[in-house]
């Protein structure tokens, strides 16, 4: 019997090729989808109404009615000299009043973000990004509590302070700086004398944070890690001229323009002109009182007491870390690289490369003895300067070029050390092919990490039979993994304004009975007080205390679901929104105190915490191993005791992650924190239901078009 045979023609083809796409189509079409009401997926904050409110005052933030402002343009009618000088001093004094009072919660006003990274809620750009503006003290719904004729600023103590004559000037600072007013460095711009332009920029833009005079005095620096660069000793982290050689005025340049990741160095690219900021180079070189830039040749008349060089015919630098001979990036030399890295990298940044110290070095200083830490090199996204721009295709062999640099020529200033033999003669510490595996090796350890993203969704997936009571469980590899940023709490006074952990990561797990969380979190230390190699590299700025981590929900009737979804009070809710605590402790060794898991109640910042004693319902465990703290939450879905939300299917349910950091000082108030975030619980559609559809239209329509072609068939 001979079995049908069907020609391989053109059209059957066509059909196999059509009814693929037509089951791959009902396959996307059917995949489970999570629909978040459009209001949560943006940040819950309401339009700026153009008027500023204190203590009852409102004050109008239109530039042109600042009647500060005002008094200054009108005088500059009858004397420019008199009316520029007085605007100058409005716009000096409303600088010191912002950095001295608004600084660690606004950030800086060029981007809204400090080295502690300004409080702001997730989905859309920072909104202090708008406080260099308008300064919009009324914005933040979501983190507020609400009053009859506005919303309380978070931090109304420190708002009460302020007259009507004090928010003008930091108003006036604000536009001034934003462009928005006439600029009070318009003095110095003319091209025709860069050195005066250059001064005048710097005294404008950068001394808040450098100093007056470059030594890192300015207002700002004391609250910022990585502090900002002392030019007197002309030691700068990141350059491409090779050896003990200086920077180049390209690095110098770039550096100014681009900024630097994850710091309080802003891109001034943004806001300055090539011009401009080339006029900014002398300036720095000026700064410098170890003759480091001036000519070799030089007379000793040429400096001033203080050993300020009095020329401008500074040095210049040309020449360039050479980066020939790269090898291209594959499993093999990331392998290769890993033998080289572990044998001479470890020290500082650990097996796994989150910078947890492993040698019996016990503090880690640059050259102006202020403590520093090894970068974590699982997070590309804090690297200053080495991450190339662009697409991972695009950006990885720059990249890679870029890490091979930093390993040459080492961070100046710092214990990161060159690489390569400063000195002729020298034998290498690491050969060059070995610094280029290295160099692809350091590049792969980006996926270790998860990139915080910008979504405030954290799906929980469904899973059949028990859940998860393991750390490294395979079941958490299948679950939606979230990174979420951590914000200092600045609200509070005790204020933290220089954080090390930045991120954590969720995973969620659930059953019919229970819920389940993953928390990771990058820690350099082990911060349970008697743990011998956390103690010995402990900052000795703070005392020890445990590091912990915690989940906080809204309880019962604390949400407001419509018309607009709020979620409650940024700080712990309030008496009528009350919140939740899941908390873990990690313990300590002397004196001896096993891992704690409790639950806490909570009713406004003002209030303590209050402890549950008789409900047990919370299970957790976590592990520090490698610069990272796992710790596992488990829960009940349903409350029991009819206070606690139900983590039901379906419903946008609110969430926020707490983190103390036990090494750097942090208790009680003093931590980082995420803003709220949205729980959703999805069960995805079983693999053999979910293959039913696409199969099933897929066969239809190879069916169809069968029989199509063969009536055609017949018909001929």
């Amino acid at each position: 019997m001979t079995g049908l045979k069907i020609p391989v023609t053109p059209r059957w083809v066509i059909l196999i090729v059509i009814s693929a796409l037509a089951g791959y189509a009902s396959y996307k079409l059917a995949e489970p989808s999570v629909v978040v009401p459009e209001v949560a997926m943006s940040q819950v904050y309401p339009a700026s109404s153009g008027a500023l409110n204190i203590l009852g005052r409102s004050f109008s933030l239109s530039p042109a009615e600042n009647p500060l402002r005002n008094e200054a343009l009108a005088l500059m009618n009858e004397d420019q000299t008199k009316g520029w000088t007085l605007y100058n001093e409005i716009v000096e004094a409303g600088r010191a009043r912002y950095y001295h009072g608004c600084f660690a919660c606004h950030g800086d006003w060029l981007n809204g973000t400090t080295s502690a990274q300004a409080t702001g809620e997730s989905g859309t750009p920072n909104p202090l990004q708008a406080a260099f503006a308008l300064w919009r003290i009324d914005i933040g719904a979501s983190a507020q509590e609400k009053t009859s004729e506005t919303l309380a600023p978070a931090t109304p103590v420190a708002h009460k302070r302020l007259d009507e004559s004090k928010v003008w000037q930091i108003i006036t600072f604000l536009t001034d700086s934003a462009g928005l007013t006439p600029q009070s460095h318009r003095a110095g711009t003319d091209n025709k004398n860069l050195s005066l332009m250059g001064m005048a920029l710097y005294q404008q833009r950068c001394a808040v944070c450098h100093g007056e005079h470059g030594i890192n005095d300015g207002a700002a620096s004391k609250r910022m890690y990585p502090q900002p660069r002392d030019f007197s000793l002309a030691l700068f982290k990141y350059k491409t001229s090779p050896g003990t050689l200086l920077p180049s005025d390209s690095d110098l340049f770039h550096t100014i323009k681009r900024g630097l990741t994850e710091s309080g160095m802003p891109a001034w690219g943004n806001f300055l002109s090539d011009a401009q900021i080339n006029s900014l180079i002398p300036v720095i070189k000026g700064f410098d009182i170890t003759a480091a830039w001036a000519p070799e040749d030089a007379d000793e008349a040429d400096f001033d007491e203080q050993g300020y060089y009095l020329k401008t015919d500074f040095r210049q630098i040309s020449v360039t870390e050479p980066v020939t001979g790269q090898v291209p990036f594959s499993e093999k030399s990331v392998a290769r690289g890993k033998v080289a890295f572990d044998r001479i990298c470890i020290k500082c940044h650990g097996p796994e490369g989150r910078g947890n110290i492993t040698s019996s070095k016990s503090w880690l200083e640059d050259d102006w003895n202020n403590r520093i830490w090894p970068r974590d090199l699982t997070k590309p996204w804090t690297w200053r300067v080495t991450q190339a721009d662009g697409p991972e295709a695009q950006s990885r062999e720059q990249t890679i070029r870029n890490i091979y640099t930093r390993l040459s020529i080492g961070l100046p200033g710092t214990p990161m050390p060159a690489h390569r033999a400063t000195e002729a003669g020298n034998r290498d510490p690491i050969g060059a092919e070995d610094r280029w595996h290295v160099a692809n090796y350091v590049y792969s350890l980006r996926w270790k990490g998860v990139p915080p993203g910008d979504k405030p969704l954290i799906q929980a997936l469904r899973i059949s039979g028990p859940l998860p009571d393991k750390l490294d469980d395979a079941a958490w590899e299948d679950a939606p993994a979230v990174s979420l940023r951590l914000s200092p709490n600045i609200i509070k006074q005790a204020h933290l304004t220089t954080p090390l952990n930045d991120a954590v990561t969720v995973r969620a797990l659930y059953n019919d009975e229970n819920i389940a969380f993953l928390l990771e979190v990058n820690d350099r230390t082990d911060s349970r007080p008697g743990e011998k190699v956390s103690m010995r590299v402990q900052d000795r700025r703070y005392r020890m205390y445990s590091d912990a981590l915690a989940v906080r929900f809204p309880r019962v009737d604390a949400v407001e679901t419509g018309p607009q979804v709020l979620t409650p009070a940024y700080l712990h809710g309030n008496e009528t929104e009350p919140t939740t605590l899941w908390y873990w402790n990690a313990g300590s060794l002397e004196p001896p105190q096993p891992a704690s898991k409790l639950l806490m109640d909570a009713i406004g910042s003002a209030q303590k915490l209050t402890l549950r004693t008789n409900d047990h319902s919370l299970d957790a465990q976590g592990r520090w191993e490698n610069g990272r703290w796992r710790v596992l939450m488990k829960h009940p879905r349903e409350a029991g005791n009819g206070r606690d939300v139900s983590f039901n299917e379906g419903l946008l349910i609110p969430v926020s992650f707490l983190n103390w950091d036990g090494s750097n000082g942090e208790a009680l108030d003093r931590n980082t924190r995420t803003p709220w975030y949205w729980l959703v619980l999805s069960a995805p559609t079983e693999t053999e239901r979910s293959l039913v559809l696409p199969v099933g239209v897929s066969a239809g329509v190879l069916l169809l078009g069968f029989l199509l072609m063969r009536a055609q068939r017949n018909k001929s």
